[in-house]
């Protein structure tokens, strides 16, 4: 069928406006971010504020505004429906996304920011399906293009980017008709963000593969074990606190007041004091020798599954980073493997084998450490995805049929 010129220019136009609009808004989110942690490191008396926050957002939720419906899982619902629907509501949830999570990130909830970035790139893509009356069998590509550049430009990694918008629909399955708009969407929103706006990621080092043997891949394979018993706990830990929660009486200021009051108290036991706030200060710690520590790991693990699950905005990426880097490296003294090597495995494989998405684990692996571990991240990234169980952190996910299941989820 040949294309019209004039449909080629408008979805040429989307693809670019999306890509600007959330490399830009990236950017941004990023800087103030930084700024942030700078005011509450400078006033700790901010922690303060977390009932008050907490009473905001389920007076929010309660009174059901329609700007803050909106969530990475819902976009995993829209791209894997036939049928198209409208948002009349997208552009001001990816605005409430950014701010709320500003908002959670000031008084010093345990939350990531990727969740952010993933919606506003979502819903700047259904905005524009909707200006311009696209058909509804383009708005899967679309979202999906919208999601590859927030995940590309938060973290300045354009294929895993690529690939998470290309995975995130269906486990097992890649949605090639997207390939093309999601690798231009993730490496022009990147560019935006590195080249026109200056922002800086964090560097890590290079990681080597340590000699291969039959020890190895066994020692390999305990990781995968170690690492998904770690997600499944995550995942149900969150569930029950959320479930714990649901069954308090609707009492929305009690509630959210209570909800902030949890994490004002947790936060005050020192083990905790570590954990307040995004935590990106410890990401390279446990790449070196003397400085992995498997009790911030739990206590990361705590603080987080408690924000989310209590109410406070955020992602998942960043905590899920610091607890599998930091949890893995810890084991270095007891097999043998190097700290930096072991520390790559988990910053990867936990997250990545919690959203299902192993070639974007792949793809992070390779463009963050470097492509001499390529084999290592997608086996333990599988075998996370199984040992957590059928359902990650994007519940609306489908499965392919030739995924093997557990028999709980």
């Amino acid at each position: 069928m040949e294309l019209k010129p004039i449909y080629l220019i408008t979805r040429l136009g989307i693809l670019v406006s999306i890509s600007i609009l959330v490399g830009s808004m990236s950017s941004l989110f990023l800087w103030g971010l930084e700024q942030i942690a700078w005011i509450r490191n400078e006033t700790p008396w901010l922690l303060f504020g977390l009932p008050l926050v907490g009473i905001f957002f389920h007076v929010i939720k309660t009174y059901d505004f329609p700007f803050s419906n909106g969530s990475a899982n819902d976009l995993v619902t829209q791209i894997n429906e036939d049928k198209s629907s409208r948002n009349p509501q997208a552009g001001i949830s990816g605005i409430y996304a950014i701010v709320s999570t500003w908002l959670s990130h000031l008084v010093g909830a345990s939350v990531g920011r990727e969740g952010a970035a993933v919606l506003f790139g979502g819903n700047v893509a259904q905005m524009a399906l909707q200006k311009l009356n696209c058909p509804s069998q383009e708005k899967s590509i679309w979202i999906r293009a919208g999601m590859a550049a927030g995940f590309s430009s938060i973290f300045g990694t354009p294929m895993a980017g690529c690939f998470f918008g290309l995975e995130i629909g269906t486990v097992g399955k890649i949605h090639w008709p997207s390939l093309i708009a999601c690798i231009s969407a993730s490496f022009l929103a990147n560019f935006i963000s590195l080249h026109v706006w200056g922002t800086k990621h964090v560097f890590y080092p290079l990681v080597f593969l340590p000699p291969i043997s039959m020890l190895f891949w066994a020692k390999l394979i305990s990781i995968g074990l170690f690492l998904g018993i770690i997600g499944l706990i995550y995942k149900r830990l969150e569930s029950n606190i959320s479930n714990l929660l649901a069954q308090l009486p609707r009492q929305t200021i009690l509630k959210g007041l209570f909800s902030g009051l949890i994490l004002f108290v947790l936060f005050q036991i020192p083990i905790f004091k570590s954990s307040i706030g995004l935590g990106s200060e410890y990401l390279l710690e446990p790449f070196q020798e003397t400085y992995s520590n498997i009790e911030f790991a739990g206590s990361k693990l705590i603080a987080t599954t408690l924000s989310l699950a209590l109410g406070f905005k955020g992602g998942e990426a960043t905590p899920l980073f610091l607890i599998g880097s930091h949890a893995t490296s810890s084991l270095s003294e007891w097999i043998q493997l190097p700290h930096a090597f072991l520390a790559a495995i988990g910053f990867i494989c936990l997250y990545c084998g919690l959203t299902k998405t192993p070639i974007t684990g792949l793809c992070l692996g390779i463009e963050l450490f470097g492509p001499s571990a390529w084999a290592c991240y997608l086996i333990v990234t599988c075998l996370v995805m199984y040992i957590s169980g059928n359902t990650g952190l994007f519940k609306s996910q489908m499965v392919a049929k030739w995924i093997p299941k557990t028999p709980y989820q």
